[in-house]
């Protein structure tokens, strides 16, 4: 019996030694499995697609060519093309197209080879699309000041190369080719063009400079002047000419600011180019000039390829550099070695040179930083998902147990940091520079790091803090290295001997010039609108605008160009410096006719006062509604009045870091339920999800705290207007989970700053609005392609997710005392019309960049935004969810005892249901108040009902209109 025991046991043994060896095997061939396939699915950046290969070869060879096209294609459409090979290798993709489409943002084409994407940025390869000037004899304002005219896309035929967007790399990109057949497919993202061929080419090498064997002393007896402010092409509306008040620049007066120059920080991003066309008398050798200033980036050279005749005709015009100065120079182009003036042998007739910023001799630079930036991102991460993201000083940690080779591969970081500093040393020729200094900061921090990485999960911030850390101080390099400014006065096409020389004016010249400013400022000017105004007897609207000087002058010629013209209406607009002016003008009885850019509220608090205008009154007010997202108007109404309209919108949509997310395995969430499934990942790893009432001030305003009520069917008022409703079970239920999210999931109930922190990686997700769109364009280049968006999470009812959002961000309104009010509607409807709204987005943001942008209000007019395509999906799909809150004469108390609930929940753990009843009470002692100063109460007693709109009553007056 004891030995059956003993043979069942080493029986029972054996077997369990081979069932744990079979699951080992079983999960080695798994993972084996996993790998491989991870390996071949996983899409490798450009960089790592081009080392798998034999370097491509430079030898001006075309591989093929497609027939004629001629095939318009929109967004979504694709083409096919299958070459037929008899050698593999690499090739750049050339497209001849036309641009159709007018959007600011150029056309996307996506490539993919075989079927498969060959590289990560191959989905979204932007296109190139010229803009030139309407008129170049430039328009003035009313000040005599000329003015950046009207831009269009140019029309004309584009042969292009495609590129890396970032603009940094050497060459064009590469695509390789197998033998025998390969399938090439292009697909349009955005935009519209007209395809007209393709080609697979290899570009040539261009030869160094050599001094001509023929004669080449003819000479030119005036030089060729090109006016570099009235450019022929010019790749982005956003590079434009420019005003400098110097005698040093030509054209130059002294009491008017003329446009004389062109580029200076808005001419400075690699890939941006700019050409002009010119004229020679006869054929021969020409010298080419440029009068230039680089005074912006201290101990910087800027670096620029130019092309004559769209040819690269010397290698010594890849990189020609423009040194750091305070005056303006004339530098004639010269070889690599700056012995020689180049020559250019130039026929009878017109040419074009073209200048294209270039920072491709940073390349290597910058993909090293690149990489040392993703490195220290994902050390971050691993660090914080090792403790938890909790950093205690009194904790000691063997992080060598976690990372063998952290010291050897910092040690590696600091030895790349030097290369890079030498590559600066060596293109830039100083080491005075601010990307040099941060090289050496970043430096210094790594080493201290290194000295004792036991101490880095608890020194955490002097890696990857916002400031002062490695990871900024790198990431500061990475944005530099990329910007080359430069300001172009006049180019110079010569015969002859050099006319290089540095433009000084004497200092006398410059006092007098001031002087005779200053003393003309004392003259009274009356400007050419009133002068013509005053003589027709016209109409002259007043109007205020709530922003700044670049909004205003923008709109001022919009109006001087297009509205006067067509109406006859002349509009003065002035700077409102402070909203509170409109209250103390309609006092004074001073106000003006129109109020634009005004906060949402203010023209309701006018409305029921009588100071503004009720625009239900035109006829034609309700089909001009209807250009407006209805949940966008119910700020405005009251009692069967509207007194304002939306101008701008703002959209709350969820940014989350890809990099991490992917890091993580985190999917993006849709719901407020699949945004706690990932809480607990995010928190284990020191991470969290941020929503605008974590936001660093107590105030929670509406745009924090109505999505919930909205999304949860929640009610503010009562049936009859007169007292509040949040003791109301869907209410209860929206507080529940606005709060929940803080005490129970554990969000960050206070958040100093959403972006810096999404930067980070501290908050890798979360809901933001356009502030944080443009903050990451333009200020995070480092986690350029790092992050997306979607639309914000919501709750699912039959099905359908509710995402309600606010999103009304500043309004019009006509105030009630003006003299013209049919003149103002007029002006109202214009302003507030798709073309115009279009217009002035499009001109604000290629004038000043897209820190500028701003939402129209007009729906129709969204299409329109210069955001990327799969950006403006998002945007328009959250705005089918925007509401606003409806407002009464004491929504204040309302939206205060709101955020009063969430502070004492949340902050002081106050039952959630006691701090509801005391507010309620509150708010409706202040309700009865306010509402019998305008007669809904009488003796503390309800008189008569209040009217609390909703999305019903406004789709209701859309359908009275349409049976009427």
């Amino acid at each position: 019996m004891g030995g059956n025991i003993i043979q069942y046991t080493k029986y029972r043994e054996k077997a369990l030694i081979i069932k744990i060896f079979i699951n080992i095997v079983v999960v080695f061939i798994l993972s084996l499995a996993g790998m491989l396939y991870s390996a071949e699915t996983e899409i490798a950046d450009y960089r790592s697609y081009l080392k798998r290969f034999t370097t491509p070869l430079l030898t001006g060879e075309t591989l093929w060519v497609s027939p004629q096209l001629f095939v318009e294609l929109s967004a979504g459409d694709s083409i096919e093309f299958n070459v037929e090979s008899k050698k593999e290798g690499f090739w750049n993709i050339r497209l001849e197209y036309q641009i159709l489409s007018n959007q600011v943002l150029p056309p996307e084409v996506s490539i993919t080879i075989n079927g498969k994407l060959p590289f990560k940025g191959a989905q979204s390869i932007p296109l190139i699309q010229y803009w030139i000037y309407s008129d170049l004899n430039f328009p003035k304002n009313r000040y005599g000041d000329e003015i950046v005219p009207g831009q269009n896309i140019a029309k004309s035929t584009i042969s292009f190369t495609l590129r890396n967007p970032t603009g940094i790399d050497k060459h064009p990109l590469w695509f390789k080719i197998d033998v025998p057949n390969t399938t090439i497919n292009l697909t349009l993202q955005s935009g519209k063009i007209l395809l007209k061929r393709v080609y697979l080419e290899q570009p040539v090498n261009p030869k160094s400079y050599i001094i001509p064997a023929s004669d080449y002393t003819q000479s030119l007896r005036k030089p060729i002047v090109i006016q570099a402010e009235k450019p022929y092409l010019k790749s982005e509306p956003s590079i434009n000419a420019i005003a400098i008040r110097s005698p040093e620049v030509v054209p130059y007066t002294t009491y008017n600011l003329l446009l004389n120059a062109f580029g200076g920080d808005n001419w400075k991003q690699p890939g941006q180019s700019v050409s002009y066309i010119f004229d020679v008398p006869e054929d021969g050798y020409y010298k080419i000039a440029l009068k230039y200033l680089q005074n912006s980036r201290p101990n910087f050279t800027s670096y620029r390829t130019v092309y004559v005749d769209d040819k690269m005709l010397y290698r010594d015009l890849i990189e020609v550099p423009f040194e750091y100065s305070q005056n303006w120079k004339i530098r004639t182009l010269k070889s690599a070695d700056k012995s020689q003036d180049l020559l250019f042998y130039l026929t009878k007739g017109t040419h074009k040179i073209s200048l294209e910023v270039n920072a491709s001799m940073y390349s290597d630079a910058l993909y090293k930083l690149k990489s040392i930036i993703n490195y220290i991102n994902e050390l971050s991460l691993q660090i914080k998902y090792i403790t938890g993201g909790k950093f205690d000083k009194n904790v000691e940690w063997e992080i060598r147990d976690y990372f063998p080779d952290i010291e050897s591969e910092l040690e590696t970081l600091i030895k790349e940091i030097d290369d890079i500093k030498k590559s600066i040393l060596e293109t830039n020729g100083n080491a005075l520079n601010s990307e040099y200094v941060s090289l050496n900061l970043a430096q210094m921090l790594l080493k201290r790091l290194v000295s004792d990485v036991n101490k880095i999960p608890n020194r955490l911030e002097v890696l990857t803090g916002s400031t002062g850390s490695v990871l900024s101080e790198l990431s500061s390099v990475y944005s530099g290295l990329q910007q080359m400014p430069l300001v172009l006065d006049e180019i110079y096409i010569y015969q002859g001997k050099s006319i290089d020389r540095i433009i000084k004016v004497s200092p006398l010249t410059i006092f007098l010039e001031g002087f005779k400013r200053f003393f003309n400022s004392f003259v009274p000017t009356k400007y050419s609108d009133y002068r013509n105004a005053q003589s027709e007897n016209a109409v002259v609207l007043k109007v205020w605008v709530n922003r700044s000087r670049q909004y205003v002058d923008i709109l001022q010629q919009l109006i001087d160009k297009e509205f006067t013209p067509k109406t006859g209406i002349y509009v003065d607009v002035s700077i409102m410096r402070d909203e509170g002016k409109l209250i103390l003008a309609n006092a004074a009885k001073k106000s003006p006719d129109v109020a634009l850019s005004i906060s949402n509220w203010i023209p309701f608090e006018m409305g029921i006062r009588g100071a503004a205008l009720d625009l239900r009154r035109f006829s034609d007010f309700v089909d001009v509604s209807k250009n407006f997202y209805p949940g966008s108007l119910l700020p405005y109404l009251y009692e069967e009045h509207c007194y304002g309209l939306p101008e701008t919108l703002d959209f709350y949509v969820l940014f989350y870091r890809k990099d991490i997310t992917d890091y993580l395995g985190i999917n993006i969430p849709t719901t407020w339920d699949d945004v706690k499934l990932i809480l607990p990942e995010l928190q284990r790893n020191g991470m969290n999800f941020y929503i605008p009432l974590g936001g660093s001030t107590s105030f929670k305003a509406w745009m924090t705290t109505a999505p919930f009520i909205m999304q949860y069917h929640g009610k503010l008022f009562t049936a009859d207007g007169l007292k509040t409703a949040i003791d109301n079970p869907s209410t209860l239920k929206a507080f529940k989970e606005m709060t929940e999210l803080f005490t129970m999931y554990g969000m960050p109930a206070q958040v100093a700053n959403f972006f810096e922190s999404f930067r980070k990686g501290e908050i890798p997700i979360g809901v933001g609005n356009l502030s944080t769109y443009v903050q990451l364009t333009i200020a995070a280049p480092e986690l350029r392609g790092l992050w997306n968006m979607a639309p914000s999470p919501g709750v699912k009812y039959n099905g359908t997710i509710e995402r309600w959002q606010t999103g009304s961000a500043q309004a019009v309104a006509i105030l009630n005392d003006t003299k013209y009010p049919m003149e103002a509607w007029e002006f109202v409807k214009w302003w507030l019309s798709k073309e115009t709204q279009m217009n002035f987005v499009n001109q604000v943001v290629s004038t000043y960049g897209i820190e500028f942008l701003t939402i129209p209000s007009n729906r129709y007019a969204i299409d329109g935004l210069p955001l990327r395509f799969s950006d403006l999906e998002v945007v328009k799909e959250q705005f089918k969810w925007l509401q606003e809150v409806p407002k009464m004469p004491a929504s204040y108390i309302l939206e205060r005892e709101i955020s009063n609930i969430w502070n004492k929940v949340v902050l002081e753990g106050r039952p959630l249901r006691v701090a509801v009843d005391d507010s309620v009470q509150v708010i409706n002692k202040e309700f009865a108040r306010k509402l019998e100063e305008f007669g809904y109460y009488k003796d503390g007693e309800p008189v008569r009902p209040f009217k609390i709109y909703s999305l019903n009553d406004i789709m209701k007056w859309y359908k009275d209109t349409v049976n009427k």
